[in-house]
C-alpha cells in the first residue's frame, strides 16, 4: 500500500510500445521513468535517462522505430530509444524553464513531436533528426502552458493548448497559425483531451446533435473543477458539468462497451468516469479504503492502455507509490 504524499510522485503516464508489446510509462520527480506491464501490474524496467523532474511523456514515431519523449523541469526535450534499452537519442534544446506537455501530432502525412511549457511557445519537432520544425510564441498575456493535445477538425488537424490563465488556443499545426481562442475557464487549465462528438446534444437545448468534425470534440478542464466540450468547428463550446473532483488535472478517453467515455482525475475523493454525451457520471475508480489511504484520491496523470488481449485499461498515477490500473467495463458493471 502507498504512502501519503504532499506533492506528486508521479505525474506523467503514457501508453508505450517496447518490442512490440504494449506497456505503461510513468514517471514524476523521482528523475526516472519506470516502464510496467498493465496486464501483469507489475515493473517491467527503470531508464534513468531523464536525470530530472519528469512532467510530460510521450510516446512518438520515427520512421516507424517508437521513442519516449520526456519533458520537465530542465527544459530539455529527451527522446529515449524504447527498443534499445531507452538509450538518449537526442536532447531538443530551446525551451526556458519547465516543460509541462507532450504530445504527437500528424502534420502533412509524418509524426511530430509538439512541446511546451513555461516560456509559452509551441515547438515542434521532428523525431527522426531532432530538427526544430516550428517555434509558435502563443503570447504573454495567456501565460504558462500547462497541456497539449492533437484533435481532428473535419480533414485539418489541429494543436490545442491549455493555458495559465484559463483560456485554451488552438493552431493549425501545420501552418501554426491561429485557430480560435476558447475562453470561459476561471483558473489554469491543466488537461485537454480528444473525445467523440457525434452523440453529445447540443447545449442550445434545439435537441440537435453537434460534432466536432469527423465526430470529435475537445474537452478541457483545470482548476475550477469544471470539464468543457468545445465544438472546434463552430467555435463554440457545446456543454459543461462539474467533474465532482475538485480541480481537475488529468482527462483521457475511455472505451467501454461500444461507448467512449472520458476519465477525470484530480483532487479526489476518486477519479470519475463521464459520459460526454449526456454529463453524467458513470463510474467512480479509487473510492476504496486502500486509494483513500495511499492518497491516489489526488490524481495528477491518466492514459488508456490497449494490451494485445483483453478489454482497454485505464491507468492513473499521483500522489501514492504507483499507478492504478483499472478495467472501467467492470468499474461500470
Amino acid at each position: 500500500m502507498g504512502r501519503f504524499r504532499f506533492r506528486p510522485v508521479y505525474e506523467a503516464v503514457c501508453e508505450v510500445t517496447v518490442g512490440g508489446r504494449v506497456l505503461v510509462a510513468y514517471a514524476g520527480h523521482r528523475k526516472v521513468i519506470r516502464l510496467a506491464d498493465p496486464v501483469a501490474r507489475e515493473d517491467m524496467a527503470v531508464l534513468s535517462g531523464p536525470r530530472t523532474w519528469v512532467r510530460a511523456l510521450c510516446e512518438v514515431r520515427a520512421d516507424g522505430r517508437p521513442l519516449l519523449a520526456s519533458g520537465g523541469r530542465d527544459g530539455v526535450v529527451r527522446l529515449l530509444d524504447l527498443d534499445g534499452g531507452g538509450a538518449r537519442v537526442a536532447d531538443l534544446r530551446g525551451h526556458r524553464g519547465w516543460v509541462n506537455a507532450l504530445c504527437a501530432v500528424e502534420v502533412a502525412g509524418r509524426e511530430l513531436l509538439a512541446s511546451a511549457g513555461r516560456d509559452r511557445v509551441l515547438r515542434l519537432w521532428d523525431p527522426v533528426d531532432g530538427r526544430l520544425v516550428r517555434a509558435v510564441d502563443t503570447g504573454r498575456g495567456r501565460g504558462w502552458i500547462f497541456a497539449l493535445t492533437s484533435v481532428r477538425s473535419g480533414r485539418r488537424t489541429l494543436l490545442a493548448a491549455g493555458h495559465g490563465t484559463g483560456s485554451v488556443t488552438v493552431w493549425d499545426a501545420e501552418s501554426g497559425e491561429p485557430e480560435v481562442e476558447l475562453t470561459g475557464h476561471r483558473g489554469f487549465v491543466w488537461t485537454l483531451c480528444e473525445v467523440p462528438g457525434d452523440k453529445v446534444p447540443d447545449g442550445d437545448g434545439s435537441g440537435g446533435e453537434v460534432s466536432g468534425g469527423e465526430g470529435t470534440l475537445l474537452a478541457s478542464a483545470g482548476r475550477e473543477g469544471l470539464i468543457r466540450l468545445w465544438d472546434l468547428q463552430g467555435r463554440r463550446e457545446v456543454r459543461a458539468f462539474t467533474s465532482g473532483t475538485g480541480p481537475v488535472f488529468a482527462l483521457c478517453r475511455a472505451d467501454v462497451g461500444g461507448r467512449a467515455l472520458l476519465v477525470a482525475g484530480g483532487d479526489g475523493p476518486g477519479t470519475a468516469v463521464w459520459d460526454p454525451a449526456t454529463g453524467e457520471r458513470a463510474a467512480s475508480l479509487g473510492l476504496d479504503l486502500a486509494g483513500l489511504i495511499s492518497g491516489h484520491g489526488w490524481v495528477r496523470g491518466a492514459c488508456q492502455v490497449r494490451p494485445a488481449e483483453g478489454p482497454p485499461l485505464i491507468v492513473t498515477a499521483g500522489y501514492d507509490d504507483g499507478p492504478r490500473v483499472w478495467d472501467v467495463t467492470k468499474e461500470i458493471t
